[in-house]
């Protein structure tokens, strides 16, 4: 029987060991506590989005910035497991272990069991994927989305076969389905694989018999099954390059926060960088140049590096020349690209320690991120700010909500289809003061909320309840002792 590459036969056990010790630790960090912090804004968005016909659910995404894959998942589920806190989120956790195990069949793929162990690791403590793991949007399906297409191309380029051909066509499909950053980590991968059928076509090959131009036509076939929802896509471009976008440009400070963010340590950002680059560099050496195993092995390296350097160099590019697009989640998908080749690195240049080594040094230098994300972070907490109103109101109670877009995250908590009046200004805001007396502030700076709050007239002294939030206000519920 052939041995793995990178492990001995009698080791297969022990490493099947160490991978069900790896999934159980990944499941527990993200399964454990799901409940802990309240649904925020997106989240609630993907609950309103998602709890109607399908069509109705088409049609909202739609009008929104991204493909509707996510809202599948979660109109199949809720009527299965309901609306909850964790029901909502649970689908997201289960995608981060699954996003585990697949990484761990890339690194297998790659170079071998230990560089799949060591990459499932780093990415089963991961503070970065375990927070977006236990969070009800669509970031843990694009990664595992990407991984699992990331493993196809792997397969087929390595040895075509139909089965790894339809693992293409549709891991390709969901993974754009998943998020618009999609697009950039399949277009690097596509394009390198273009690159690659052309050198085997200008090295006499048949085009037919080059693995390279196989991906290219099953991923040509994902493409088209995405062109429906890309041409929304395009069009929500324009609407939002016309009205104007919420991230900031990417600068040197802003790119260095994200990658600190991304990795939980900037030190162990550049230490994964400096074993990415060694493993794209060092490959020929490891792999044997002359070898056949050894082209298959350079060019599977390249393909990882395009997915992983394609979303944050397209990305950037389109900040800097279009408007700013670049931000740290919306790079999940990239991040295990980044362990992979780290990995790989670690088990060739020395098998016995690096492998070790790195998950040591990875675990001491993000555990204070790593302690914070499991027990300290938190988003919003609306689950308190509407409980306090719940408490207090009487009667026919209603407040007023000041801004709109928090709307779904008060619907969700309040289980009020009219859950209040919405106020987009001031003289909104004065206006409503003639008939409300509750007022709750969402994300305003300090002078944005002592403007609102002269409008509705209330003061500081009226706070019944302030709450972890965004922005001077964080969430705050006003009320004033009577109306007008």
């Amino acid at each position: 029987m052939r041995q793995e590459p990178g492990i001995p036969e009698k080791y297969k056990a022990l490493s099947n060991l160490i991978l069900q010790v790896i999934l159980v630790m990944a499941a527990y960090l993200r399964l454990s506590d799901l409940g802990r912090t309240s649904l925020w804004y997106d989240e609630a968005v993907s609950w309103q989005q998602s709890k109607g016909s399908f069509s109705e659910l088409l049609a909202s995404v739609a009008a929104d910035n991204y493909p509707p894959l996510h809202n599948a998942v979660l109109w199949l589920t809720m009527p299965l497991i309901g609306d909850g806190e964790i029901e909502l989120r649970l689908p997201s956790a289960l995608l981060g272990v699954l996003a585990v195990y697949l990484i761990y069949l890339a690194g297998s793929t790659l170079a071998g069991r230990p560089a799949g162990l060591l990459a499932a690791a780093m990415l089963a403590v991961s503070p970065f994927h375990i927070w977006y793991s236990t969070e009800a949007r669509m970031y843990a399906l694009q990664a595992a989305c990407g991984l699992a297409f990331l493993l196809s191309v792997q397969k087929v380029l390595a040895r075509p076969s139909l089965a790894w051909l339809a693992s293409l066509v549709l891991s390709g499909t969901l993974f754009l389905y998943s998020h618009y950053y999609a697009l950039f980590g399949f277009a690097a991968v596509g394009g390198t694989c273009v690159v690659l059928a052309g050198i085997d076509l200008a090295k006499g090959n048949r085009l037919t018999r080059s693995p390279a131009f196989t991906a290219c036509a099953a991923m040509g076939t994902s493409t088209l099954a995405f062109l429906p929802w890309l041409a929304v896509l395009a069009n929500r471009a324009k609407s939002v390059s016309d009205e104007g976008f919420w991230i900031a440009y990417p600068d040197a400070k802003f790119l260095e926060n994200m990658a600190a963010s991304i990795s939980g340590s900037l030190t162990l950002f550049w230490i994964l960088v400096a074993l990415s680059v060694a493993a794209f560099a060092g490959t020929a050496i490891f792999s044997g140049p002359g070898s056949k195993s050894g082209a298959v092995s350079r060019r599977l390296i390249l393909v990882c590096l395009a997915y992983t350097v394609g979303p944050l160099l397209f990305g950037y590019l389109y900040s800097v020349l279009v408007q700013p697009i670049l931000f740290d989640r919306y790079l999940i998908a990239a991040w295990p690209g980044l362990l992979l080749l780290a990995a790989v690195a670690a088990q060739r240049l020395l098998p016995a320690l690096a492998p070790i080594a790195l998950v040591a040094m990875s675990l001491y230098l993000t555990y204070p991120e790593l302690r914070f994300t499991l027990y300290e972070k938190m988003r919003p907490d609306w689950r308190s700010i509407v409980a306090s109103y719940l408490d207090r109101r009487t009667g026919e109670d209603r407040l007023v909500l000041y801004k709109g877009f928090a709307a779904p995250v008060l619907k969700y908590y309040l289980r009020d289809p009219d859950a209040g009046n919405l106020a987009a200004n001031p003289a909104d805001l004065a206006r409503l003061a003639k008939s409300r007396r509750w007022l709750l502030l969402v994300h305003t700076d300090r002078d944005e909320m002592f403007e609102a709050l002269k409008a509705f007239q209330v003061s500081e002294v009226n706070l019944v309840s302030r709450r972890f939030g965004w922005g001077a206000s964080e969430l705050s519920l006003f009320k004033r002792d009577s109306a007008n």
